[in-house]
Parts: structure tokens; C-alpha cells; sequence
């Protein structure tokens, strides 16, 4: 479950087509199935409408699939008909999905191919194969959204750029203006940590086989988000490290001032585009699971409260200085009620509860109390924003003390 940000989201804008690009040949697989698939996927990826930010990440994982399928086949060539189904059923999995999310050119898998899904590889252990079964389109998906979602934490773990960006211009604005008219103690101050084990993360993310078209293209954005801000921040933090700004009067300083704070902003928005569809992903997911559970279950009180939370979450990051605070409220008190369930649910087992989930349902109820303290400053036209801060902090701990929950108790587990 990924943490969110608790700004006002604003999503990224379309990104306008390009011309199709060519792609550069290379070594074939030499499983006829596993060609036909990373050409038709590289000819998607050339294709107008899947965004320039979103193609790098996307030939990336085909060069990255293009490895593995031939490595496979070099370490065992019994493992060929495995492969082989693999690519086939890869094929037609990601071609619906890339088709779907981009309405790209993505030939559909040949004859020879769907050929295949008619007969899968024996199981391993036959005498024709011993190579392990190809993970499914769907188990390929999961492990992808899985490390989307880590990389997602650690963002929001070290990376609060808004909050960072805040502090820079509240330290800094004096000594960019007057330079070493301020002073000779003047000093430069920059906290924005580089991105460097993010984007690693990320790279590794996408660089995973299967496709998850909810999140992908705005991975695809982030990563170039990131990238282009990456060396600015590594640059202006070697220069307050070294004390570059005595020698030079603040000259870099000023001149990278007007380069950084648009890039740091796109970066934010970025993550906001990107954390918003992983939890959108995961509201969707949650309440099919829901719907499976029985009525009176602690799986499903929790699951519930949970769900509810977030939904109270997507009010939250609606609300504006004028805004009509009644849903927010509204869905506030819904969270009160299910997080009432859920006590009661929990207060009724036996053996009894372990207690990082009776503890969530106590951060749930402080994340309920800012929320009405927001509300309230809203209201009455005061400045809401040190409640708003409490809200997602708290917000944030509730997560963790669900993950905890469901960790140490296995009865309240969805399965």
C-alpha cells in the first residue's frame, strides 16, 4: 500500500505526439515467438501516440526482456518451448494493455505464435522440459505494481519537495537578491537530496516484465521528472558543501535559482500524477476484494475502514481556501463509523486481537480529528494549513500501522 502526498493533486498534461521514431536493429532472440512480440512492441513504442516522456522506459524493458528470454534459451535449451509460450502469451497480454492505455501500433501476435497458447509446454520435470513455468501476465503485473509501490514510499519517505522547496526559498531568498551585499557571514543553504537511489529503484521497476497500464506512463513522466532535475540538485549541493558561494559572491547560486525551481516543481507534480494513479490502482483492487469477503469478517471491517479512509483522502485533496467542506466532513464521518465497526469487530475476538490493529484504529481516530480540524480552518477562513500537515502525517503513520496490522495478525489478512 503506497503512502500519498496530502497536496492538492495536479496532474501532469497530456503530452503532444511526435514523429515516429526508428528503432535501432538488434540481436534477435532466435525463439520465433519472442521476436514477433519485442518487434511489435518496439513498433508501439515508435508509434505517435505513446508519449516521448514514457518511450525511453518502455525500450528499456524490451532490451531488458530481449536479455532475459535469450539468456534463458543459452542456459537451457530445454527451456526453448517454455520460452517460447512465454513470448506468445506475453504477446497478446501486453499488446491489450499497451493498445488499451496508448492505442498504439501493436501488430497482434502471428500465426505461428497463437499457434502455441493451443498447446502449452509440458510441466517441468517431463522428459521435454525442465525449465520453471512462465510467470502468468497477472503475477508479472503484481510484482511490477509491488516494486512501483516501494519506490513510491521511499519518495515519499525522503523526499518532501514541496516542503524542501518551501524552506530553500524561505532560506535562501535574501542571499539570492543581495548576494554579498548581505555580508560576509552570509551563507547559502540547500537540503534537496538528490534522486539518485529513486531513480535506480524505479529503473529496476520498469525494467520488470509485464505491464501495469494504470501506472507505467506515469512512471515513464516521473523518471524523466526526476532526471532532469537530478543534476541541478547534485550541483547546487557540491557547491554549498564546498563553499563555492564565498568565491564566486552567489553567482551559480542565482543563475541555477531560475533552472531549479520550475524543474523541482514539475518533479512534484510528477510524483503527485504518479502516487495518485498507484493509489487509484489500489482503491480499485481493495474493493473487488471487498466484495469477496464475508459480512462480519475482521478482514473486511478493516478492509472497509481502510477503503473508506482513502476515499476521505481523495476529499481531502479536493479542498481548496474556499472550499464547501461538507463532503470532506461527510466522508469523515463515515471513516468514524467504520473505524467504530472495526473497534467493536476487534474488541470481540478471541484470542484477542493483536495490538497494532486496535493501535491503527486509534490513528485512524486522530486522522479523523485533523480532518475536522481542517475543516473547520476552512471555515472560518483561517489558514488551514498546520492541520493539513497533521492530517497527512497521521495519514501517512496509519498506513504504516495497517501494514503492521496485517503483518502481526493474520485473522484480519483479505488472503
Amino acid at each position: 500500500m503506497s503512502h500519498r502526498s496530502a497536496c492538492a493533486l495536479a496532474l501532469l498534461s497530456g503530452i503532444s505526439a511526435t514523429p515516429v521514431v526508428a528503432v535501432t536493429p538488434v540481436t534477435p532472440v532466435g525463439v520465433e515467438s519472442c521476436d514477433a512480440f519485442l518487434e511489435a512492441y518496439a513498433q508501439c513504442a515508435a508509434s505517435p501516440g505513446v508519449p516521448e516522456a514514457a518511450r525511453p522506459g518502455i525500450r528499456q524493458g524490451i532490451n531488458t526482456m530481449r536479455e532475459s528470454f535469450r539468456d534463458s534459451v543459452l542456459r537451457n535449451e530445454a527451456a526453448r518451448p517454455t520460452v517460447a509460450y512465454q513470448c506468445a502469451q506475453a504477446h497478446e497480454a501486453v499488446r491489450k494493455s499497451l493498445v488499451d492505455a496508448f492505442k498504439c501500433d501493436f501488430p497482434a501476435a502471428p500465426a505461428a505464435s497463437q499457434a502455441l497458447l493451443q498447446s502449452p509446454p509440458p510441466p517441468p520435470g517431463s522428459p521435454r522440459a525442465t525449465a520453471r513455468p512462465a510467470p502468468t501476465p497477472e503475477a508479472q503485473a503484481l510484482a511490477k505494481a509491488n516494486a512501483y509501490t516501494e519506490a513510491q514510499n521511499h519518495l515519499v519517505r525522503s523526499h518532501p519537495l514541496e516542503q524542501q522547496l518551501a524552506d530553500y526559498r524561505r532560506d535562501n531568498e535574501r542571499v539570492l537578491k543581495l548576494g554579498t551585499n548581505f555580508g560576509a557571514n552570509a551563507w547559502y543553504h540547500f537540503g534537496i537530496v538528490d534522486f539518485d537511489g529513486v531513480i535506480d529503484e524505479l529503473e529496476k521497476a520498469v525494467a520488470l516484465p509485464g505491464v501495469v497500464p494504470e501506472v507505467d506512463a506515469q512512471t515513464s513522466r516521473l523518471l524523466a521528472a526526476l532526471r532532469e532535475v537530478n543534476p541541478i540538485l547534485k550541483a547546487l549541493t557540491r557547491y554549498q558543501t564546498t563553499r563555492e558561494f564565498k568565491e564566486d559572491g552567489f553567482k551559480f547560486a542565482r543563475e541555477q535559482h531560475a533552472i531549479l525551481v520550475p524543474r523541482v516543481d514539475a518533479a512534484a507534480k510528477a510524483m503527485d500524477a504518479y502516487g495518485t494513479a498507484l493509489f487509484e490502482r489500489e482503491i480499485a483492487r481493495d474493493e473487488l476484494r471487498l466484495a469477496a469477503l464475508p459480512e462480519d469478517a475482521p478482514a473486511r471491517r478493516l478492509l472497509s475502514t481502510s477503503l473508506t479512509l482513502r476515499r476521505a483522502v481523495r476529499r481531502f485533496e479536493a479542498l481548496g481556501p474556499k472550499a464547501d467542506v461538507a463532503p470532506f466532513l461527510a466522508a469523515l464521518g463515515e471513516v468514524s463509523d467504520a473505524n467504530r465497526h472495526l473497534g467493536t469487530v476487534l474488541d470481540g475476538m478471541s484470542p484477542k486481537a493483536n495490538s497494532s490493529c486496535t493501535g491503527y484504529t486509534d490513528t485512524v481516530a486522530s486522522v479523523i480529528g485533523h480532518g475536522r480540524d481542517v475543516a473547520r480552518d476552512i471555515r472560518a477562513k483561517s489558514d488551514p494549513s498546520q492541520p493539513a500537515q497533521r492530517f497527512n502525517e497521521t495519514y501517512n503513520r496509519s498506513v504504516r500501522d495497517l501494514e503492521s496490522c496485517h503483518k502481526n495478525e493474520s485473522r484480519v489478512r483479505p488472503g
